[in-house]
């Protein structure tokens, strides 16, 4: 039974979608795309966006197709139930993989950058536990909470780089297309593990009252997660140049850190940005947070899915201890990328979209007879 007070609007899933896929990745992405694009890391971005939107909308389609129930739910009448549970096992691990991913790297980066004496134990349990507090609330608290932070993280994070047009060297985007297609394709894959997250339509659209307006929802929020990905690294590649970026673990921080602001009255530029990704990774965070526990809470049919908000906790610092150091953790991070990812993200819904067409097909043919 779903509550009313977990009803949200279509519009707020554009933007819970949005703050959702942009978390911990923004640090890296400008780095990790020109390693496998070099200058043609914009249009890589680009082609992993537009393939993003082609699998988000597949998603979509399959959970219209069963409107009033939940990944857990309608996976069991397309590919059993005891598959449907050991899939919906995974899909809740896989979140709470990138709930302790995103709490490690936000640990690192606070204690480099403003808390170097604080232990990173107490930065990631800070952090978790205000996340459940919000997930305990439900799903549209959460929407709430986005719609908050929302302005608050692309409007700063848009103007503070304007200043830095005039350093721009269009030159760092040439030449265009000169690596070798194979190259090319890997970066586009890579860009496209950059847009994890939508895979949150899985259990969304129960949840939806205007579930109609959900497909421009979807088309809005994944176009603008790329234009988003696009501006950053736009700045990046065009100031340092690919082969400075790719040597970078956090080429988006050292930009900051390296711009002159016109701003003379604000003195620690660092702090407001690093306030603002704050609130980026915390908007992720929470999400997957939340989907994890919702997920659990569908499998073992619970009433409330507020039981399972705590116990989760202990799990996933744990998960987050586990790199011995950041390189570790992005190590990590690349083979539930490479392996988990591309599982939710393509193989699953071309799967599910397959049997649910030869489904509706033989039920069809009933009809017909």
């Amino acid at each position: 039974m779903i509550k009313n007070n977990d009803k949200i609007s279509a519009n707020q899933v554009c933007i819970l979608l949005f703050t959702t896929m942009v978390g911990a990745g923004i640090l890296s992405l400008p780095a990790d795309v020109s390693k496998e694009a070099g200058p043609n890391g914009l249009i890589a971005i680009l082609a992993g966006g537009f393939i993003s939107l082609f699998f988000a909308r597949m998603i979509l389609y399959i959970s219209s197709s069963f409107a009033t129930e939940t990944f857990v739910e309608y996976t069991a009448k397309l590919i059993t139930k005891p598959i449907s549970v050991i899939v919906s096992i995974t899909l809740t691990i896989y979140f709470m993989i990138f709930v302790s991913l995103d709490a490690r790297i936000f640990g690192e980066v606070l204690k480099i950058y403003l808390l170097p004496s604080t232990p990173i134990e107490i930065i990631i349990l800070t952090m978790l536990f205000t996340s459940a507090y919000l997930v305990r609330y439900g799903l549209e608290p959460i929407a709430r909470m986005s719609e908050i932070l929302f302005p608050i993280i692309v409007i700063p994070l848009m103007l503070l780089f304007l200043p830095a047009l005039t350093d721009v060297d269009v030159s760092n985007f040439l030449p265009i297309m000169r690596i070798p297609f194979c190259k090319f394709l890997k970066g586009i894959l890579l860009t496209t593990y950059s847009f994890v997250g939508f895979e949150i339509l899985y259990m969304l659209f129960p949840y939806v009252f205007d579930s109609n307006k959900l497909r421009k929802s979807v088309n809005v929020a994944m176009i603008s997660t790329m234009l988003f990905y696009m501006y950053i690294t736009f700045f990046v590649i065009g100031i340092f140049g690919y082969k400075e970026t790719k040597e970078q673990l956090w080429p988006f921080l050292t930009l900051i850190k390296s711009l002159n602001f016109p701003v003379f009255f604000i003195e620690n530029v660092d702090g407001i940005v690093m306030g603002i990704w704050t609130f980026t990774i915390f908007t992720s965070i929470y999400s997957f947070h939340y989907f994890a526990v919702l997920t659990i809470s569908k499998i073992v049919k619970s009433r409330e899915h507020s039981y399972f908000v705590l116990p989760l906790i202990p799990i996933m610092y744990s998960m987050a201890l586990i790199p011995d150091s950041i390189v570790t953790v992005y190590k990590y991070a690349g083979y539930v990328s490479q392996y988990m990812s591309i599982f939710f993200i393509a193989i699953l819904p071309v799967v599910l979209f397959i049997i649910l067409k030869l489904k509706k097909a033989g039920a069809k043919d009933e009809e017909k007879t």
